[in-house]
């Protein structure tokens, strides 16, 4: 068999185009529901935020990534990958932050259309499924000792490797690899962030008395009260909660249990790191586990928040690596039909092939 051409910008020009577009009109019907609080979160703190942190993320990133993959001339790897891919990377941040603000505006404003309904029957779904209560699993089985460590990677690093995933894709050069993740972080933004919030409108157990009322789940808050993490977490409850109550537009806005978009975009980049090989693979694996068991432990989730989630993303995963291939296949098939009956095998997503042909000359 031979190979006729790899996939390049050409062939997937207009699927790339096609995700910007999506994107776009994504922002634009957030812009459209509620322009005060999109263009007040895009301006005092998504574009503050990330303006700031973007820069510095790439260079040290990219500094890292040089010193390893190419420890004899890192200053030559980072100037190749600034001139192949800088003007394309600006622009998939530009739409990211576009996003990044279109998403915190539909999760603060949603609850104002439709109320948390959910948390009741959630509880009492973990609590059938687990024979009790699953954060009590969670604090049972987990030395506390360890529990600063699973709040770092809670926390702070959540941002960090929200904002390293989308650098390290608007700087990856396969245009296939770089496409699905980008596909599939749209489509779990509004299918999962918006249509199945909606669907499933729950503000999680931390959340559980102000929100539905009663004490369900006041021996959790009692346990995170002892600790130091525990009690920044508390802390993050109120800001959250102040700024649903007061109807404020705050940085990291919005009140969402199901489903866990932490778990869903922790497994999106899992998925994404084992594009590369599997030494790097681990890490996102690891994340992804620890934010599976954060989202529990900490009270932000029911742990079927975190396996709805699950699901959703891996056929997300799936669908966007099938759509991509077909497109290309679709493609190379209307090349083939004009010119040498022969059979051809193309390069797609890695872990994937589209094979094409025999084709008929002529049409």
């Amino acid at each position: 068999m031979e190979v006729v051409d790899a996939v390049n910008t050409k062939h997937l020009g207009i699927t790339a185009r096609g995700v910007a577009i999506l994107c776009l009109v994504y922002v634009a019907v957030a812009a459209a529901m509620a322009p005060t609080t999109y263009f007040a979160i895009l301006t005092e703190y998504t574009l503050k935020k990330y303006s700031l942190a973007l820069p510095l993320f790439a260079l040290f990133g990219m500094a890292g990534v040089a010193v390893f993959s190419r420890p004899s001339s890192p200053l030559t790897f980072i100037v190749e990958k600034l001139r192949d891919r800088v003007k394309g990377a600006l622009i998939v941040v530009g739409i990211f932050l576009l996003c990044a603000a279109a998403f915190s505006t539909l999760k603060h404003i949603t609850p104002l259309y439709v109320s948390f309904f959910a948390d009741p029957v959630l509880a009492w779904l973990d609590a059938t499924i687990h024979a009790g209560d699953p954060w009590k699993t969670t604090h049972a089985v987990f030395p506390q000792p360890l529990e600063p460590g699973l709040f770092v990677l809670y926390g702070p690093v959540w941002f960090v490797q929200m904002v390293g995933m989308v650098l390290v894709a608007a700087f990856t050069k396969d245009d296939a690899v770089r496409t699905r993740y980008f596909l599939s972080l749209l489509l779990v933004a509004v299918v999962l962030g918006s249509v199945v919030r909606i669907l499933g409108s729950s503000a999680g157990p931390i959340f559980f008395q102000r929100i539905a009322g009663g004490d369900r789940f006041a021996d959790l808050i009692a346990v995170l009260g002892t600790t130091f993490s525990g009690k920044a977490m508390i802390a993050t409850s109120d800001y959250l909660y102040s700024s649903y109550a007061l109807d404020r537009t705050v940085f990291g806005t919005g009140i969402a249990a199901m489903p866990s978009l932490h778990v869903a975009v922790a497994l999106l980049n899992a998925l994404f790191l084992s594009q590369f090989g599997r030494a790097i693979s681990y890490w996102g694996w690891f994340y992804f586990a620890a934010i599976m068991f954060g989202s529990v432990y900490f009270g932000w989730h029911y742990a079927v928040d975190g396996y709805l989630a699950i699901a959703a993303t891996a056929l997300i995963w799936r669908y966007s690596g099938r759509s991509i291939n077909s497109q290309i296949a679709v493609r190379e098939n209307s090349k083939l039909a004009y010119s040498t009956p022969r059979t051809a095998v193309v390069e797609s997503v890695p872990g994937t092939s589209v094979c094409v042909g025999p084709a008929k000359a002529g049409v």
